[in-house]
């Protein structure tokens, strides 16, 4: 079966990719890859980002797939997986994300 061209596919980073990516990115990716569900304030300690929002961003248009959520007035984030292309240019994204940090202080 031939693959259409606009089709996504999964995609697993390469130590060629890790080059091109920022440490914030590399340090999310190396938190999230275990696919399990992290609390927001875990995400801004592995990268010490200022706007975690936007290395969450980051690594969404690299192809990753996050999820979140809020519950009991936190946020929760997890790597579903990694595509070949953005995510965020196909709104395989969240509401949750797009809140502003100040918003949940």
């Amino acid at each position: 079966m031939q693959q259409s061209f606009f089709t996504p596919t999964r995609f697993i980073p390469e130590p060629r990719d890790f080059e091109r990516w920022s440490k914030q990115r590399k340090q999310l990716f190396d938190l999230l890859k275990d696919k399990r569900i992290h609390r927001r304030e875990e995400l801004v300690r592995a990268t010490n980002a200022q706007n975690i929002t936007a290395v969450v961003s980051e690594l969404r248009h690299a192809g990753g797939v996050i999820d979140c959520t809020r519950y009991g007035g936190d946020i929760y984030y997890q790597l579903i997986e990694m595509l070949d292309q953005s995510t965020v240019k196909q709104g395989i994204h969240c509401s949750t994300c797009r809140c502003s940090s100040e918003s949940h202080n």
